[in-house]
């Protein structure tokens, strides 16, 4: 006999028939997945600190001229999207597998927007995303989980493209020099961005196909 490590849910308790005819209660079960939830944790929180770490990279890189609240708002929200595919990969371990899969697809254009190549390395949680989503039975309707997938990515690279589309050349004046540089993020274009990367996330813990992810 195979013997299998479950955990109970007792909220999901109905009456189901036995092969006698009787009724008897059945607790819903759903298998313990120990090795890919811990996976999916460390990537999720590997990717958000990539996020935070753009942040400080992006405020603190600009001249001291330069480092003020429309920068640094307009840095996190640059974070935001680099740290939305790790959000969505913690979301995904409530019975969302469905959202391992817009997270994986986002990583990989996400890995290469520095021209340094210091965002390469996000194409190693896309592949571990990747495997991990195969490896999910996601029972759910395969249209949903696609419509759902589609949005959750356009809304996210539409907050990306925001940031960048329109260019705002500014001028700071220091002590001893003057500073300029061909585009800021505006407060307009951080509101923007702020708001499709949270639209994102909310439709995509809304509509996602509920599964449990088995071994």
């Amino acid at each position: 006999m195979i013997s299998v490590c479950y955990r109970s849910d007792t909220a999901g308790r109905r009456q189901v028939p036995s092969a006698g005819g009787t009724t008897q209660s059945n607790v819903h079960i759903v298998p313990l997945v120990y090795g890919q939830l811990r996976l999916i944790r460390v990537t999720g929180a590997l990717v958000i600190t990539a996020g935070v770490a753009l942040v400080l990279v992006r405020f603190f890189g600009e001249a001291q001229p330069g480092r003020n609240l429309e920068t640094a708002v307009g840095a996190i929200a640059f974070g935001a999207v680099i740290a939305a595919p790790g959000v969505l990969a913690l979301l995904a371990l409530h019975d969302r597998p469905a959202l391992l899969l817009p997270a994986a697809m986002l990583l990989i254009p996400l890995s290469f927007i520095s021209f340094a190549l210091v965002t390469l390395p996000l194409l190693v949680p896309a592949f571990l995303l990747f495997r991990t989503y195969a490896r999910a039975a996601v029972n759910g309707s395969g249209l949903r989980t696609v419509a759902t997938t589609a949005v959750v990515f356009l809304l996210l690279v539409a907050a990306f493209v925001a940031l960048l589309a329109h260019e705002d050349p500014r001028e700071f004046v220091g002590e001893s020099a003057t500073f300029g540089t061909s585009d800021i993020v505006t407060y307009a274009e951080t509101a923007i961005s702020l708001a499709l990367t949270s639209g994102a996330l909310a439709i995509g813990w809304r509509f996602a196909s509920r599964d449990a992810m088995p071994v």
